[in-house]
């Protein structure tokens, strides 16, 4: 009768020990950020600014758009060609996007 009981406790015991499997959420992917490029940097930082680069907002827009001035130039030059940038003066504005 002792040995049945040990028997049958062990049994029971050993089912305890069994490992059950418990699913665990997976994290939902993050987003992939696509680098922006300079000229939409600049002119997203411009717009942020009035629209308008001026000598009073020149370094928080190259800071903000993380451009040097040699960039700066280059990118406005483009706007211009491509008909989305102006100069106006001693500022340079842009005409298209948010700021039409």
């Amino acid at each position: 009768m002792i040995g049945r009981l040990t028997l049958v406790a062990f049994v029971g015991l050993s089912a305890c020990a069994v490992p059950i499997a418990v699913p665990v959420p997976t994290p939902a992917p993050t987003p992939m950020v696509v680098p922006q490029s300079a000229k939409e940097r600049f002119v997203s930082s411009v717009a942020a600014n009035g629209c308008a680069l001026t000598s009073a907002n020149t370094d928080v827009i190259m800071a903000d758009a993380v451009l040097s001035r040699q960039d700066m130039a280059r990118v406005m030059t483009e706007l211009r060609s491509e008909g989305r940038g102006e100069i106006d003066g001693a500022t340079f504005r842009i005409t298209g996007g948010a700021c039409a």
